[in-house]
């Protein structure tokens, strides 16, 4: 089910699906992408900066004017699996042999994301974001009485060379079905 007119319950969403990551190499945008596992938590927040101005006119200031003078966004998302993949972004290490991560190797890296979602009810979507650069989001827990998570906090960065339309991000109104074996999605713009 795609999006549709209000009013109507069948907009009421809970939100499920799957995250997929890519690797930039350089300035090429990645072509395959890995599912990187249960991800409890995916938000996608506009970061924008306004410049605005104010009549001195009257014996009160007024506001009569706000632009834009700087755009982006922020995508946070928690996942749970402690793979290979997930551990290196997390940390920004590079593997070495015998299961040897070395940390703070590889701070420069940037990533792709695309994300299906899978809701019970209401409409999906598909999101793919262009390049974003990770940061922790929060602590690794060594020691507790939770399931050991890794939280991100990305950096929405524009990408204009390469998505000149759309730089940041694109998303679409999907209909998904899901069986035991495959997801099959169609894309509606």
């Amino acid at each position: 089910m795609g999006f549709t007119d209000s009013p109507s319950a069948d907009n009421f969403a809970i939100g499920k699906g799957i995250l997929s990551v890519g690797e930039w190499d350089g300035t090429t945008p990645p072509t395959s992408f890995t599912d990187i596992g249960n991800c409890p938590k995916l938000t996608v927040q506009n970061a924008i900066e306004w410049k605005e101005h104010f009549s001195s006119r009257t014996s009160t200031k007024t506001k009569d004017k706000k632009i834009p003078v700087q755009s982006g966004y922020t995508l946070e998302f928690e996942l749970d699996e402690l793979s290979v993949q997930n551990l290196k972004m997390f940390f920004m290490a590079t593997q070495a042999g015998g299961g040897v991560f070395k940390g703070l190797q590889d701070i420069n890296k940037e990533y792709a994301f695309k994300f299906i979602s899978n809701n019970p009810t209401g409409p999906n979507t598909k999101w793919e974001f262009w390049r974003v650069a990770l940061d922790p989001g929060a602590a690794f827990g060594l020691i507790s009485d939770d399931w050991q998570s890794l939280a991100f906090k990305g950096e929405g960065l524009s990408d204009v060379a390469n998505h000149s339309d759309a730089p940041f991000y694109v998303f679409y109104g999907a209909s998904t079905t899901t069986t035991t074996t495959t997801t099959t999605t169609t894309t509606t713009a």
